[in-house]
């Protein structure tokens, strides 16, 4: 070996080194299966959040197609009770999250999906979390008189949407565009009183594109999002709003691409994060679990 040779190695293996040591921690690891969900029922899993009522608990719902229902399930993905919103229709249900208000919490249910971009307006339906776990083969009712639907709309027009969140610092909405690249980040307050419709004002953009789901911790101090491919990471700074927090290069976290995933949920206690997909290429739905470090 010549002396070029040793010290092209040796520059090399310094830079290595200096590149290794520059990357920022991951603070995930990879996933475990935990459960497959029931198929029968279940079987377009397209959001995802934590209960607050039933610790350790999730619920879901289907893409578009079903009926307007949502889904209890288990930690291990069995499922324990389901709920039919009465009096409302399910367009295109792509993802679910949850708020407190006082001490109660609430499932927010975004019916925001559109294909063709050509809907005019979009629709998020708040519901009390149940509290009672009912029979899992029968479905309980949760009344129209109990359910708010909030209309919205984008202030730059109608576009594809799978992704929602509502921020516990601000106390706004986030809904985030799908098919554009960057895509656009949207925010609205959400009156505690009705009001008439709500607009999406464009606060920012991310440079992710068919991103398929997100979800905040219950803190605020930290953002997914998800791709068909990838999960993207934030972690929140004091005092930072979620436009800023969103100017940051997000981190790539561990993923197991599953079919059609489009639901993610952080854990109650931040332990980690859970990932659900739509059954899919003859496989069946799991609900995975990725453990902090």
């Amino acid at each position: 070996m010549g002396p070029n040779l040793r010290l092209l190695i040796t520059i090399t293996g310094c830079l290595w080194g200096m590149v290794v040591l520059a990357q920022p921690e991951i603070p995930f690891t990879y996933g475990v299966a935990k459960g497959k969900v029931p198929s029968a029922v279940i079987n377009e899993a397209s959001g995802l959040v934590v209960s607050r009522a039933h610790p350790g608990w999730f619920w879901t719902h289907n893409d578009s197609g079903d009926s307007a229902r949502i889904f209890l399930i288990d930690d291990s993905a069995t499922l324990r009770s389901s709920y039919y919103l009465e009096g409302i229709t399910a367009y295109d249900w792509e993802d679910i999250s949850l708020m407190t208000r006082g001490d109660k919490p609430y499932l927010l249910v975004a019916d925001i999906g559109d294909n063709g971009g050509r809907r005019p307006f979009i629709y998020l339906h708040v519901v009390e979390e149940p509290e009672t776990v009912g029979n899992p083969t029968a479905m309980d009712t949760i009344p129209r008189a109990h359910i708010t639907t909030w209309v919205m709309k984008y202030e730059d027009g109608p576009r594809d949407a799978e992704s929602l969140f509502f921020d516990p610092v601000d106390e706004c909405i986030y809904v985030v565009g799908k098919r554009e690249l960057p895509a656009g980040i949207y925010r609205t307050a959400l009156p505690d009183q009705p009001a008439d419709t709500l607009l999406l004002k464009r606060v920012g953009t991310v440079p992710q594109t068919f991103l398929t789901a997100a979800d905040i911790r219950s803190d605020g101090g930290e953002l997914l999002m998800k791709n068909l491919l990838h999960v993207f990471y934030w972690k929140r700074q004091p005092g930072e709003s979620i436009p800023t927090m969103l100017k940051r290069p997000a981190l790539t976290l561990p993923y197991q691409p599953e079919p059609q995933g489009e639901a993610i949920t952080f854990a109650a206690d931040g332990s980690g994060y859970y990932t659900l997909s739509e059954s899919a290429l003859g496989m069946e739905a799991v609900l995975y679990f990725y453990p902090r470090r």
